[in-house]
């Protein structure tokens, strides 16, 4: 432990792999630079207090929860209405063609009446043209 405590501050720079700029070899780590286990114990105290706990998971973890679910019932709330607006729609819809297919019959029943009505006008015409031959050869 006292290796790493009281190791040189970086690399060597006169290794082979060091990119760092030679320095001179009277630059040694100050003994600022070195800590005692009573600070690294501190460092490591404040940064677990940092630390993100379980309970601090569980928190987010149920408010994300409570935001997927209210905007699942905002979404189920629009499909509901969606749904009425689409029944409706299909009634109406229903309806429509309902109306128009009695228009489609009336409209065949009254072109076979009128066809009809048409013969027999045409028939009586022929029947008082007959008459009026037979009249005038008398």
């Amino acid at each position: 432990m006292d290796e790493f405590l009281h190791a040189p501050c970086g690399p060597d720079p006169s290794s082979p792999t060091s990119k760092m700029a030679p320095t001179s070899p009277a630059s040694t780590c100050s003994t600022a630079d070195t800590t005692t286990l009573a600070d690294i114990g501190a460092e490591l105290k404040r940064m677990a207090k940092k630390m993100v706990t379980k309970d601090d998971l569980t928190h987010l973890t149920n408010n994300i929860y409570e935001a997927i679910k209210s905007e699942v019932n905002g979404l189920k709330a629009e499909i509901k209405a969606q749904e009425h607006r689409i029944q409706q729609v299909e009634k109406r819809a229903q309806t429509t063609e309902d109306h128009s297919t009695a228009t489609d019959t009336a409209l065949k029943r009254q072109g076979t009446l009128i066809l009809a009505m048409r013969r027999q006008l045409e028939d009586q015409d022929n029947r008082s043209r007959r008459n009026n031959i037979r009249r005038g050869k008398i």
